[in-house]
């Protein structure tokens, strides 16, 4: 897997669209590096996303092969099963950081936490197939929602006692509930659904409670899983936004340790918002541009904000 792997990373990593994106990002994120470092992660990071596709489909479905590649160390597993004990509804918080993929099948396996992922609907019916319906739901406890309906679909997860598993770093529109947060001091959109579902859960007094987690490899290439708690009582943060803000700040603490490990070939960076700086504007990348007045339709004075005694 690992030789298969590194000669997939090798071969997107010669596609000069894929080398430009991927430099462009860490650039953007971590302007401070060398020109040599930038390279050094761009090359690692194509054999890591491959890593990740080819062992999570080799491992999907298969328990002697989970317990083989991955681990949760007791620190992580005990609360979680002390939640799941209680009835707590776990909404986990990803980045595409280290296998998140594998995060989907520890949690079911280890912990024994049903598990309901949000992902996006694969162009390619085989990959889709392969990464999401057929393969991913061979693992008991897990159960997918395409990003289309998702909110209605998550909803009903929490109702009939499941978590939910979703990937924060993605770029939401402020029409879609989106809120533009910092993300290695550039301002990126983001979703508030976590914070808007935990709102829900304590309106319907569901226990519930918000956990950021990634699996990462080790120097051995077992991937291990952490997990972090907001740092106060949910009902103290003053919005959505902030809620989200912090969990942002605990990926980029992750990213810059694991830099490697970070899903860089995505326009992360892509929408300026109309506030930003001049100093952020010389940072963002090529790709980048400010988004057209359908990015905020619906929003009033495309405030980015929603608070939490707002209608969900």
């Amino acid at each position: 897997m690992r030789f298969t792997a590194w000669m997939i990373g090798l071969g997107i990593y010669l596609v000069p669209g894929c080398r430009k994106l991927v430099r462009a990002n860490v650039h953007a994120a971590m302007p401070e590096l060398s020109a040599g470092e930038v390279e050094r992660i761009t090359r690692k990071s194509f054999d890591h996303m491959a890593w990740n596709i080819v062992e999570y489909a080799w491992m999907t479905g298969k328990a002697e092969r989970i317990r083989r590649c991955c681990e949760v160390p007791e620190s992580v597993a005990g609360p979680l099963r002390e939640d799941c004990k209680n009835q707590y509804r776990i909404i986990y918080v990803n980045p595409h950081l280290g296998s998140w993929e594998a995060s989907g099948l520890m949690s079911p396996f280890y912990i024994g936490v049903k598990i309901a992922a949000i992902a996006k609907p694969m162009r390619n019916p085989y990959l889709n197939d392969l990464l999401n319906t057929g393969n991913r739901e061979n693992t008991p406890g897990l159960k997918i929602i395409f990003s289309k309906g998702a909110m209605r679909a998550a909803l009903q997860a929490l109702k009939e006692g499941w978590g939910l598993g979703t990937l924060i770093d993605q770029n939401t529109r402020v029409r879609d509930g989106g809120v533009f947060v910092n993300f290695f001091g550039l301002p990126v959109p983001s979703s508030t659904a976590p914070a808007v579902l935990k709102n829900y859960c304590d309106q319907k007094g569901l226990k519930c409670r918000i956990v950021f987690g990634c699996s990462l490899r080790n120097d051995e290439g077992r991937i291990i899983a952490h997990s972090e708690n907001l740092s106060k009582p949910f009902n103290e943060y003053a919005s959505e936004k902030e809620v989200l803000q912090e969990l942002m700040d605990i990926s980029e603490k992750y990213i810059r340790k694991y830099p490697e490990q970070y899903l860089w070939m995505y326009k992360r960076f892509q929408h300026i918002p109309e506030d930003a700086t001049p100093e952020q504007l010389k940072r963002y990348p090529w790709y980048a541009k400010r988004p057209n007045r359908n990015f905020y339709s619906k929003v009033k004075n495309h405030a980015p904000e929603t608070h939490k005694d707002g209608e969900i």
